[in-house]
This record gives C-alpha cells, structure tokens and sequence, in this order.
C-alpha cells in the first residue's frame, strides 16, 4: 500500500472516530501532517464517496459509501435482526433506551439500538465501540467467557495501557454471581444482561436507566436476554459474526 493510500486511511479513521465534521487544519494537526498534504487526502477520500465536504461550513464528515460499508458490516450480525423487536419491547416496557452489544475480538461493539419513550435517558452509555473492560456491556459479556480467555484480555488491555481496576476479577465473579452488569459512575445507572452460547457470552442486552437506583436488574431484562439466548441455542449460526475466524489479539478497531 502506498504512503497516500495509508494517509487517506488514516484521514478515514480520524474522521469516522471523532463522530463529527472535522475541519482540514483539525485533521492535519491531529495527524501531524501538513494542511496540505490533509487536504489531498480529504479530496481523494470525497471523490470515491468515503468523505462528504459539509456544505455550510469547510468541514468533512463520513460519506454514502463509508456508511454504505457500515450498513453492509452491520448486516451480517444475524443476531440484531433477531434482537430488534425483543430491544423495542424492552424499551417499551421500562421508557429506557436499550441497545444490544455483541463481542468483536476484545470489544464490545453495539450494533443495534430502541429507543426509550423517557423524557431523560443518560444518553453516555451508548459508546459505539469500546475495550470489554471499559464499558458495562463488555463486562458483562467479559465475565461470562472462559479464565483463560479473561487472563489473555488482561494481557491485551495491559500491552496497550488499558486501565484494569485492582480489583478486576473480584469485580468479574461478582457479575457472574448475579448474573448481570452494573455500570460504573460516572457512566450511568445501565444495566447490562449477558447473552449466552454454550455457557460463554457473546453478546449483551443494554437498558440505560433500568439500574438507576436498583440493584437488580427488571424482570424483563433478563427474560429478553434468555429469549434470544434460546433461538441461538435453537440456531447457532444466529451467533455467528464476521470476525469469528480472527483471534482476538489480532483484531484492532478504533475505541
């Protein structure tokens, strides 16, 4: 690959990962590259459609073929189809945003998401892609998979200076022993409900207020998660995702 193409590439991610129209100078400075050489890149990147110039102001953001992509990836997670309606049930029934999460590697990664009819949601938790330990659907998911996989995440997030509490695995066999995931403040008052396959999680249901002041997640929560749990054990190939055949070390996505 040549050194423009990675340029452009990095350009993509820089501009994908903020969430928001970035400007040339904002991009070249957080690249470290000259506005110049940023703006080649953005040209390049807005002729195949991978980047879109706001027309109010001259700022970038993601282009049609970029979420064409996006929607193309999403779509091959069977699972999000299956938990759509079970997620607006769930969101019915509690007026909270609720999101399904699944695992990606060493992330959790929300896929899918209803929202809740409340007039305040805390709107924080749902980060669209994050470190397993960095977010309470990924911790859920987290203590539900083998010790030796948690032993090799730990590894991995150290390697790469992910901040891992004193208290990790204490933190981890308490979730397992009640079955569900709290969300540390500052986050919110979410609860995350693990999804299994074959007793190791792979996924997880997210309500983002139903924990806020309780101390166990509502009914429905966890029977929307044994719901879905049971058409997977019904249909495994509803777990499959299309990073399956990677080890997890080897898969690195922007967080």
């Amino acid at each position: 690959m040549s050194s423009s193409a990675k340029r452009a590439l990095k350009i993509l991610a820089t501009v994908g990962e903020s969430g928001r129209p970035m400007g040339v100078t904002e991009i070249a400075r957080t690249l470290h590259i000259a506005p110049g050489t940023a703006f080649r890149g953005l040209d390049a990147l807005c002729r195949a459609h991978l980047l879109a110039r706001d027309p109010r102001a001259p700022r970038y953001g993601v282009g049609p073929a970029a979420l064409g992509l996006r929607q193309s990836l999403l779509e091959q997670f069977r699972i999000r189809d299956v938990a759509m309606p079970y997620l607006r049930q769930l969101a019915s029934a509690t007026g909270e945003t609720c999101a399904l999460y699944v695992r990606i590697g060493w992330y959790a990664a929300c896929v899918a998401t209803a929202p809740g009819s409340a007039e305040m949601t805390s709107g924080t938790i749902l980060n669209g892609l994050q470190p397993l330990s960095a977010h309470v659907a990924g911790r859920a998911i987290l203590a539900h998979i083998t010790h030796n996989q948690i032993v090799r995440y730990r590894a991995w997030a150290t390697a790469r200076r992910i901040v891992i509490s004193k208290t990790f695995e204490r933190d981890l066999a308490a979730i397992r022993a009640q079955g569900f995931a709290r969300a540390l403040p500052p986050e919110s008052g979410a609860l995350a409900v693990p999804i299994l396959k074959s007793d190791q999680a792979f996924a997880a249901v997210l309500s983002e207020g139903e924990g806020a002041g309780a101390n166990q997640p509502g009914p429905k929560g966890q029977e929307i998660a044994e719901e879905i749990a049971a058409l997977v054990r019904a249909n495994p190939a509803l777990a499959h995702q299309p990073f399956d055949q990677f080890d997890p070390d080897d898969i690195v996505l922007p967080s």
